[in-house]
């Protein structure tokens, strides 16, 4: 096929040239028609190639589409199990949104420098009470119970719990609890309360120990 191009090359130039060096080429046996005709070879292997190109873009853009889709309802399937998951664990009572709240902020009062056992323990104690007959039936009556809880006393309970409280709060609402149903802790090192120090505690997590 190079030859061929140089040839018509050489032709074209000869178009331009004038019709005398075109008899010239005829001469040599290459005719218009024949110089035509591979024009359009040419042409037509061209848009072949062209259109190859344009298939194998198509191709790529089709596969990074269908891995993007794949990606997609992977990411749904997990988020349906997530969520299904989350429905069939069952919370141990029903809490309103500021109530989980109040809990958080006083694990966060209660519970600051704990690990986060620690603080999910709390939590527990406070959901032990209120399912226990000897305390109030609701998270705002355990909590504000006269004497319950220093930090109530003290102001702490206001400030913002955080995200880590929040969390821990959130896991002891569907039932984790460290402590094994407790329903009393302190701090042996710091507590002033000569009464909660003759409690026999069964477990310790940090600071806090804890009893039934």
């Amino acid at each position: 096929m190079g030859r061929y191009y140089k040839i018509i090359l050489s032709f074209i130039v000869a178009v331009f040239m004038g019709t005398s060096t075109i008899s010239a080429y005829e001469g040599n046996g290459l005719d218009f028609i024949r110089i035509t005709s591979l024009l359009k070879q040419i042409q037509n292997k061209d848009n072949e190639v062209l259109n190859l190109y344009d298939l194998k873009n198509k191709k790529d853009e089709d596969i990074i589409s269908c891995v993007r889709n794949v990606e997609t309802s992977v990411n749904d399937i997990e988020n349906t199990k997530q969520d299904v998951a989350q429905e069939e664990t069952q919370a141990v009572m029903r809490l309103s949104d500021e109530q989980l709240n109040l809990l958080s902020k006083l694990v966060a009062a209660e519970a600051r420098g704990e690990s986060y056992e620690g603080q999910v323990a709390v939590a527990a104690v406070v959901l032990n009470r209120v399912k226990d007959a000897r305390f109030p039936d609701s998270i705002e009556g355990v909590i504000y119970q006269k004497n319950a809880f220093s930090v109530v006393r003290d102001g702490y309970i206001d400030a913002q719990p955080t995200e880590e409280s929040y969390k821990a709060a959130k896991e002891a609402l569907y039932g984790s609890d460290p402590t094994n149903n407790a329903i009393y802790f302190w701090n042996p090192d710091i507590s002033t309360c000569s009464w909660i120090n003759t409690l026999n505690p069964h477990l310790r997590i940090g600071n806090h120990v804890f009893a039934r």
